[in-house]
């Protein structure tokens, strides 16, 4: 099936205008402030983070899960934080933990984020391996590739998430083209106009809409960055299906592993890598998530 880009996005922004987007945090335009700034302060960005404890407590706790620091390297106070990161990063993962915190409304939200973040966090342990393509922009780009997801359930709460949801974990080619074939657009579509208008960048939003598409070849064509971090989006999510679902692995998450794997000329290791960064991180996520 042909997924048609200019219907997909024309229906994506019906969709949207239907439903209630949240707006990012007035912290995130604050950092864009410091950053324009010709010599940033780093004890104004330390301030600005530490204004509210609850989204600081999640955001070192994310700095470390995404960084895999060690238990005796551990960043415990904003100021760390801003002297070991560049004020992208921070700003990435600032946001990151205040959608954590805010965006989740129902149990499939929280499912989903936690999912998500876990997807993440093995691709930054991937992009290692990926030039490009930094920790925690891999990080940030997985953990929002479902955001999309959380607007279509509101959208239609009653079919979305169990017609298309779970199937697109197991059969994530077939059934987003389901998904398409249903709406005439998809979560990829919406995600990434949300994105777009949150400004969050290019490479954000053209990654979120084409996640889903099977020829990796075909989008390294159209941008090189972008078809590598659809390639660990991809492989990411497979790897953390593989590591926290009781369900057999199907033919296609098999077949996206060897093409992911073989696409970003990956060593063995890379993919040990990635499965024991989610066994060490990945069970607490759930508990931290839900307890929100």
């Amino acid at each position: 099936m042909k997924i048609e880009m200019k219907l997909g996005m024309d229906e994506a922004i019906k969709l949207i205008q239907s439903c209630h987007i949240d707006t990012v945090p007035a912290e995130i335009y604050q950092l864009d402030e410091l950053m324009l700034a010709p010599n940033p302060n780093s004890a104004h960005v330390a301030q600005l983070l530490s204004k509210n404890p609850e989204i600081l407590g999640e955001f070192l706790s994310l700095a470390n899960r995404v960084l895999n620091k060690s238990p005796d390297d551990l960043i415990f106070e904003a100021s760390g934080a801003v002297n070991l990161l560049g004020l992208d990063e921070i700003k990435r993962l600032f946001l990151s933990s205040y959608l954590t915190k805010n965006l989740p409304i129902s149990t499939e939200d929280h499912k989903l984020i936690v999912n998500c973040h876990r997807a993440g966090i093995a691709a930054a342990e991937l992009s290692y391996w990926v030039n490009d393509i930094s920790r925690t922009e891999a990080f940030f780009i997985t953990f929002l590739q479902d955001i999309g997801v959380i607007y279509m359930m509101r959208y239609d709460p009653d079919y979305y998430a169990q017609t298309f949801l779970n199937a697109q974990l197991t059969s994530p080619f077939s059934a987003y083209e389901k998904e398409f074939e249903h709406y005439q657009t998809a979560h990829t579509f919406v995600g990434s106009v949300i994105t777009r208008r949150w400004h969050l960048g290019d490479l954000l939003s053209k990654s979120l809409l084409l996640h889903h598409q099977e020829s990796l070849e075909s989008v390294m064509a159209y941008d090189a960055k972008v078809a590598k971090m659809v390639a660990l989006m991809q492989l990411a999510n497979v790897l953390t299906f593989k590591v926290f679902s009781d369900h057999y692995e199907t033919a296609e998450l098999k077949q996206i592993e060897e093409h992911t794997v073989r696409f970003l000329a990956l060593p063995d290791n890379a993919v040990q890598a990635a499965q024991a960064a989610l066994k060490k991180w990945g069970e607490g996520i759930n508990d931290h998530v839900s307890s929100h």
